[in-house]
């Protein structure tokens, strides 16, 4: 696991992602596709069975991101130790179906901490960018995952893409919620 300016990105265990597969599995989900900024054709609310997912993975996640911020640690394990630490979470949890040409264009949510579990990944990004539609570009990004961020009173745009490949099933991103993000189509897949 590694930290890179505000997200966390990590690898899941197979035990792990057995449990999402089978999260996804379940029948009689409820849709979830007009709740969200996608451009997407499917997507389902899951149930987190025994808040599993959460205690196992989320809830340490949570914690380190929310206590890495001095004022917060200072807060409630120096200063107010009398006052009752926060108790997370997870308040939604879904799984998006992006088929060729869809895409999720940049957005954020409503919560403190989000997350993204890319499960099953049909292209790769080598093939991605060297389609006609990106091979000319400056900045190939069909397929990616992308932060897009600016610093505080910076006019200056940033965006960390992540090129994605079948080689990235199983890789988590976790982030504020507030960061804003996006993910490009995919083509001839």
């Amino acid at each position: 696991m590694k930290m890179e300016d505000k997200w966390l990105d990590l690898r899941l265990t197979k035990q792990t992602m057995d449990h999402l597969w089978n999260d996804i599995s379940e029948e009689n989900k409820v849709d979830n596709s007009r709740d969200l900024a996608g451009n997407i054709s499917k997507s389902e609310i899951l149930i987190d069975k025994d808040n599993w997912f959460y205690e196992t993975v989320l809830k340490k996640l949570t914690e380190r991101m929310f206590y890495d911020d001095w004022n917060n640690y200072r807060k409630y394990h120096i200063v107010e130790k009398e006052e009752p630490l926060p108790e997370f979470k997870m308040n939604r949890f879904w799984v998006n179906y992006m088929k060729q040409h869809e895409f999720n264009p940049i957005h954020k949510h409503n919560c403190l901490f989000s997350f993204v579990v890319f499960m099953k990944i049909p292209t790769h990004w080598k093939e991605q960018h060297a389609l006609p539609i990106s091979a000319n570009s400056s900045a190939p990004c069909a397929s990616n995952f992308q932060f897009v961020r600016s610093d505080k009173n910076d006019e200056i745009c940033r965006t960390t893409d992540f090129s994605l490949c079948p080689e990235d099933e199983g890789r988590m991103l976790f982030f504020p919620a507030t960061l804003q993000h996006m993910v490009y189509p995919f083509y001839e897949c």
